[in-house]
């Protein structure tokens, strides 16, 4: 939770200058960020791993694009606690370019997997898996603010805060019960191109 309010802090530079308007004729450093992949690394309040949030952030399309979140639990580590992974297919509703960078503001629509103890292969929506009551899967909602900078030759970093929810349909029958409904917010930096 403190490296939530730490990245959380990093932001507020970037946002009070979020209202600065181009003149006509000008552009920031980098130009307009057009941002096809990016990866960036934070905290999420659904997570008692002590590991970071990792997200891989991918554009699609004009304005849509997918993205999966989590801390890697059962592919990078195999540490005891809860967890949200996330995946979701993003949509841009709002995008402002001004003289320090360009912000948007994003919907998301996907599932997620609430994963409290060993993670075995696949989703299990509805009941949790057999083995042994670990995990469980469900459809989730987000919105999403980021706030990328351009660093120059088409890269930029990106600051990006995400507030959600998701539902589960049994999350009170795992090993460790938990409530079916499940919200969650996180903050991550990265950089994409």
């Amino acid at each position: 939770m403190r490296y939530l309010a730490v990245l959380g802090l990093a932001i507020v530079p970037a946002i009070a200058h979020a209202d600065e308007s181009l003149e006509p004729g000008t552009s920031h450093g980098g130009g307009p960020t057009t941002n096809r992949i990016n990866m960036r690394v934070g905290a999420a309040t659904s997570d008692t791993t002590g590991r970071p949030t990792i997200c891989l952030d991918v554009r699609v399309w004009s304005g849509l694009g997918v993205e999966s979140c989590g801390t890697g639990q059962g592919v990078i580590h195999d540490e005891p606690g809860s967890e949200l992974a996330h995946f979701r297919g993003t949509w841009s509703l709002l995008s402002k370019t001004t003289g320090t960078g360009t912000g948007r503001l994003r919907g998301g629509i996907g599932w997620a997997e609430l994963q409290v103890g060993v993670d075995h292969p696949g989703f299990h929506f509805g009941s949790p898996d057999k083995d042994d009551r670990g995990s469980v899967a469900g459809p989730e909602a987000t919105l999403q603010g980021q706030w990328m900078v351009p660093l120059g030759a088409g890269v930029e970093a990106i600051a990006s805060f995400t507030a959600g929810v998701a539902v589960f349909a049994s999350a009170d029958e795992l090993i460790v019960p938990k409530d079916n409904v499940q919200p969650f917010a996180s903050v991550e930096l990265g950089i994409g191109w």
